[in-house]
């Protein structure tokens, strides 16, 4: 097992080094010049060839890439060629933000997942289970972002129960908090849970196909109890590569919900970044959305290593 997880942090840093490449270059390519942004559209040519000479722009590209991505492995993300302030205190209170509806999503996302994928599997057949699997089929045809403007128009405009965007944090309290969280949650979470439950209900059927819960079904086990104890772990097993999945179309979908919502957090960032063609804070905010997504495809591969011992022995 060990050998599998050195393996494993070996490809974890061989894809994010490829990735800060292939950030770096896409980004140096584009149209446009930093340095006159930086400084305004009315800078001289005097001024810009100043400004770019600051900024190290006149270096070749492979140092500037060796320079940038060393002070990234120190957490140091350098400085907004707009706003001329450090960018990784930015990236840092707007990615808390982004994490707080990300988990929060996920976690109403897996609570709605589980047992709907479950009961669909167990009562394919039954007019209930017809009915919830029609629900969920539904929920993955709606996109994020409408889901976020029929809830705001029927719980923040009809009802006016819960407030249509904005964020609190928790220290302004609890409730006020939560109001906030509440909606672009449920957004995000519900249509990430309907994806998740039809394969929850595909690997529960899968594993309901199989001989040894046919034999504990045999032994006077119900189809429910045989699942429950003896299917559920094999189950688990292709739930949680698309549960790693699920979990970076989260982190994606919070650019959208974000800013339909007007949440300050790493999506919206991202967003005004690029409008302002603020180029050093649009290349650290994307190697952080890298480096997430590369960690959890990483501990979703241990989890697996883990749960399955057929990848232990091969090891």
């Amino acid at each position: 097992m060990a050998l599998t997880l050195l393996r494993r942090i070996g490809v974890f840093v061989a894809t994010l080094l490829a990735a800060s490449i292939v950030t770096f270059v896409l980004l140096s390519i584009l149209p446009g010049n930093a340095a006159r942004v930086a400084l305004g559209i009315d800078a001289t040519e005097e001024q810009v060839a100043a400004q770019e000479i600051a900024m190290g722009l006149d270096r070749p590209a492979l140092e500037r890439y060796a320079d940038w991505f060393g002070h990234l492995l120190v957490g140091d993300f350098g400085t907004s060629a707009v706003s001329q302030q450090e960018i990784g205190p930015q990236i840092g209170d707007a990615l808390g933000i982004t994490a707080v509806l990300v988990v929060s999503s996920m976690l109403l996302a897996v609570l709605f997942a589980i047992p709907m994928g479950i009961l669909t599997a167990i009562r394919q057949r039954k007019p209930d289970g017809v009915i919830l699997s029609g629900i969920s089929q539904i929920g993955v045809s709606i996109p994020g972002f409408l889901a976020g403007m029929l809830l705001v128009t029927l719980f923040a405009v009809t009802l006016r129960w819960l407030p249509a965007g904005g964020w609190s944090d928790p220290g302004d309290g609890i409730w006020d908090f939560v109001s906030h969280l509440i909606l672009p949650a449920v957004a995000l979470g519900s249509v990430q849970g309907a994806v998740l439950s039809r394969y929850v209900r595909a690997a529960v059927l899968e594993v309901m196909r199989d001989d040894f819960l046919r034999t504990a079904r045999a032994k006077g086990l119900t189809p429910a109890q045989a699942l429950l104890k003896h299917g559920l772990r094999n189950a688990a097993v292709p739930v949680l590569t698309v549960l790693g999945v699920q979990i970076a179309a989260l982190l994606v979908g919070t650019v959208v919900i974000e800013r339909v919502f007007a949440i300050p957090g790493l999506g919206s960032l991202l967003l005004d970044t690029v409008a302002l063609r603020d180029l050093p804070s649009v290349q650290g905010i994307v190697m952080v959305l890298v480096g997430l997504v590369l960690v959890i495809n990483l501990l979703i591969d241990i989890a697996h290593t883990v749960i399955d011992p057929r990848l232990r022995s091969a090891t």
